[in-house]
């Protein structure tokens, strides 16, 4: 269970060791016997800003306020051009020269702009990688422990929902000698393409005969060494963000659509919303199965605004799911909402890109809407699959 203690938006104390995000620790922000209060949005901005700067970066000290900290690096110039450029993006108010650092200072809430589309899709993308796999995202390969054979990638596309295939297939036509020297064994590669032209049926029992490990999580060599030299390809990897956001993207859209017509006086654009609304697609397909429970309860509970709106449908939708998987359905989606972790039962998900659900709204929704996002995937899908971002 996620241990930090909140006051409102402000992480105020809990186990010093919990990571608020990969590269800082609860126990850097704490003060003088111990005290913490840091603001959620800072500790976000000081994780993009050390992304941006691609060194460590060391916490000084925590203003009372919690909405300023004072860091530092081996390289003061480096950091005060990455802090300088985040301030003029408008992610920090201020960037001032300290004795040991330089300060920073988070702007006020009225201040702080909405984020772009692409930006907004970039979170999801990688909040959601964040439950589905660990370690490098893109060489995830999983075992037939589901009966949806082999899952792969970011959003573990496979064989049962006719997700993996086609990237595969899209690769191959972008690029086939790369995607051959992934395989060692000419052999090995034509019963590849042997499987992906079988029926669905037939790929998940070849599928359950290369898995092996504890509870058919693991897949046997030399398949995995073939999927995860796949996952290293730049190209492949720009087909695969690319797809899945167009994929994902688009049942996101449609679930916003849903909720639009059942409450056409409610605007979804906040990122969280946004955010929640992907996870739901990725792991359960749409809202369709409980549109008529959503609207029930709407009518009944007449929420006034996006969050209560949107916690409603996921939290119908998750009842939908198989029972042993409910609790964690509705703790997935309601804590992105939330933006911290969310307890259902003795279920907690959370993941450590959490720290990227930032307290802001999304521009031009509507162009996820319309589906006119191709320029935005392609830009997402570069900068994604070079392990880089567009939120810095």
């Amino acid at each position: 269970m996620w241990s930090a203690q909140w006051d409102g938006d402000y992480v105020v104390g809990g186990d010093g060791n919990l990571r608020l995000t990969p590269s800082f620790r609860l126990k850097e922000f704490s003060g003088a016997g111990g005290k913490v209060r840091v603001h959620r949005e800072l500790v976000s901005t000081l994780q993009l800003l050390r992304e941006r700067l691609h060194r460590p970066l060391s916490v000084k000290r925590t203003d009372a306020s919690g909405d300023a900290v004072v860091i530092a690096c081996d390289v003061t110039a480096d950091l005060q051009t990455a802090a300088a450029a985040l301030r003029d993006r408008g992610l920090f108010a201020s960037v001032d020269d300290q004795p040991d650092g330089i300060r920073v200072a988070l702007p006020d809430a009225a201040k702080r702009g909405a984020l772009t589309l692409e930006q907004g899709l970039e979170t999801a993308f990688s909040v959601t990688a964040g439950f589905e796999t660990a370690g490098d995202k893109f060489q995830q390969i999983t075992g037939n422990f589901d009966g949806a054979g082999l899952s792969f990638g970011p959003a573990q596309v496979n064989f049962k929902s006719e997700t993996l295939v086609p990237l595969f297939r899209k690769f191959e036509a972008a690029d086939e000698p790369a995607l051959r020297r992934c395989f060692a064994d000419p052999d090995d590669y034509s019963d590849w393409q042997r499987i992906t032209k079988a029926a669905v049926a037939d790929q998940i029992a070849w599928a359950t005969s290369i898995t092996t490990g504890r509870g058919n999580h693991d897949v046997v060599d030399p398949w995995k060494g073939y999927f995860q030299a796949v996952g290293r390809e730049p190209r492949f990897r720009e087909i695969m963000v690319e797809s899945i956001l167009r994929d994902y993207g688009g049942r996101a859209a449609r679930a916003i659509t849903a909720l639009r017509r059942i409450r056409p006086d409610i605007t979804i654009d906040h990122l969280r919303c946004i955010c929640s609304l992907y996870d739901l697609v990725v792991q359960q397909g749409s809202l369709d199965k409980a549109l008529d429970e959503i609207e029930q309860r709407v009518n009944r509970e007449r929420p006034s605004n996006q969050f209560d709106l949107v916690r409603i449908a996921v939290e119908e939708r998750g009842k939908k799911a198989s029972e042993e998987w409910r609790a964690d359905a509705v703790s997935r989606r309601v804590g992105i909402l939330m933006g911290v972790p969310f307890t259902v039962q003795d279920r907690q998900r959370a993941n450590i890109q959490f720290y990227m659900l930032r307290d802001l709204r999304v521009s031009n929704v509507d162009r996820l809407i319309s589906g006119d996002i191709a320029g935005e995937l392609a830009r997402v899908g570069k900068v994604v699959a070079a392990d880089d971002t567009l939120l810095a």
